[in-house]
């Protein structure tokens, strides 16, 4: 079994092979889409940090490489560490360059032009208008990072005349990129360029500003179309973080977005059994044969999804806790119990809801405590009244039991299942939860609540 999980396989021959959350229907509406926009053009696709945006992304990039599409892909997060994310914008397109069209055709040769340019403008080396209209600096040709040394020596003594060159940098820079992309039909590709920049939720602020800034004035470009993968409420923060709290960032970024895509909702039940698979659980529970313990598998997918999507944990988050169950199988022997109600709710609260767990799992605090918890978030009360609601209740309340001791809320449930001035709804619920709690005693099948938490909290410490 695994315990932590590689990217998700996209074959190129297949891109969909391992598509488990059936993301098609999205992927070909936007695909189309794409097919159909000339640029500049700015999409945005919006969904929250760790709901598989990336995946989603690269699905889509498939699908349009084999079109016949020139696609960039550029992590906004892991090259923040750049003071300008020109310079490391150019660097991905240096690589599309390379890998798709070669170093030697007409492509390249303007693409290396437009890089000259490009670099002057990144390290802020503008020289004094006379220098750019005598030719020297616009014969790019014969241009060279040693010319670059040369020029950020040079002083600008006016103002003006810097702010002119930098204009015809710029429109320069826009020609020889565009003269770029409509050679590459030349090397079998369409002439059009689709740029995707994923994690920007996930950057310094001020690096995803420059960087929006960078898209809008330099890449304002025919047959450029720019695909921004994000999550619109964290960039807004940035914003925020960088122009204050007054300031209106849906204003603000639509000058630099032409059209928001809301990712769908992923189903909650395909991508946990999407993990089941991944983790390689099943060679887990092929060795678990004994006639009690043939339920643990359904009773812990049921129970993970039930949890976790009450606590709308991400897709990501949900990933996390299954590493963290992986961890507590390992220590578990093929002949004992996973306790798999137990281990779902607190793998869940761990990652979704620290403080229950701790409370609940660590602290001494009650069942009823917790339950007044998950009855506060949506969809909890609905999931509680259910038949799962009522089972996963009577473990919370068997891992609490002692011999010598027991629980208010068992006491509490037996009162009101004989309570006849109980609605007949209630009054069952209590009593299934009695008898679910007393079977287990009887047979002494109890959870053990520091069985669990023990393994949980080993879990804890591997890294994530």
């Amino acid at each position: 079994m695994k315990y932590k999980l590689k990217p998700l396989e996209i074959p190129a021959e297949d891109p969909f092979k391992f598509d488990a959350l059936n993301r098609r229907p999205s992927v070909e509406a936007l695909s189309l889409l794409l097919d159909e926009l000339e640029g500049p053009f700015v999409l945005a696709i919006d969904s929250p940090w760790g709901t598989g945006k990336t995946t989603f992304v690269r699905l889509l990039m498939s699908d349009l490489k084999s079109k016949g599409y020139a696609c960039l892909y550029f992590n906004a997060w892991t090259t923040d560490f750049s003071t300008d994310p020109m310079v490391a914008f150019l660097g991905e397109l240096q690589t599309l360059v390379s890998s798709d069209v070669g170093n030697e055709s007409a492509v390249a040769k303007h693409f290396q032009k437009a890089k000259k340019i490009a670099t002057l403008l990144a390290k802020k080396a503008i020289p004094v208008a006379g220098k750019v209209a005598t030719g020297g600096l616009l014969d790019l040709d014969s241009f060279t990072e040693k010319s670059i040394a040369e020029y950020v020596e040079s002083s600008i003594t006016d103002a003006v005349d810097a702010y002119a060159a930098e204009r015809t940098l710029i429109e320069k820079f826009r020609t020889s990129l565009g003269d770029a992309i409509k050679k590459l039909n030349e090397d079998g590709k369409k002439s059009k360029i689709i740029i995707f920049v994923d994690e920007m939720d996930r950057c310094r602020p001020t690096y995803a500003v420059d960087l929006l800034e960078r898209i809008k004035h330099l890449f304002n470009i025919d047959n450029v179309v720019f695909v921004l993968s994000l999550d619109k409420q964290q960039l807004h923060a940035s914003l925020s973080a960088v122009y204050g709290r007054d300031m209106r960032s849906d204003e603000y970024l639509r000058r630099f977005i032409d059209l928001e895509y809301l990712l769908p909702r992923p189903d909650a039940k395909a991508f946990t059994k999407n993990l089941f698979d991944r983790f390689a659980f099943d060679q887990f529970f092929e060795k678990r044969t004994h006639p009690d313990l043939r339920d643990e598998k359904h009773n812990l997918i049921e129970a993970f999804v039930a949890l976790s999507d009450i606590f709308d944990m991400s897709l990501r988050a949900r990933e996390q806790c299954f590493t963290r169950i992986r961890v507590a199988m390992m220590m578990t022997p093929d002949d004992h119990y996973l306790f798999p109600h137990i281990l779902a709710v607190l793998s869940v609260l761990k990652v979704g809801a620290p403080t229950a767990y701790r409370q609940y799992a660590l602290e001494g605090g009650s069942t009823k405590e917790l339950v007044e918890k998950l009855k506060t978030l949506k969809g909890g009360v609905e999931m509680l009244d259910s038949h799962f609601g009522a089972v996963t209740e009577a473990f919370l309340i068997a891992a609490k039991l002692h011999w010598h001791d027991k629980p208010a809320e068992l006491q509490e449930y037996e009162a009101i299942s004989m309570d006849t001035s109980r609605p007949t709804v209630e009054r069952e619920r209590a009593g299934k939860i009695v008898k679910i709690v007393s079977h287990m005693s009887f047979q002494s099948k109890n959870p053990s609540l520091p069985y669990v938490v023990n393994k949980l909290e080993l879990a804890a410490q591997f890294k994530q």
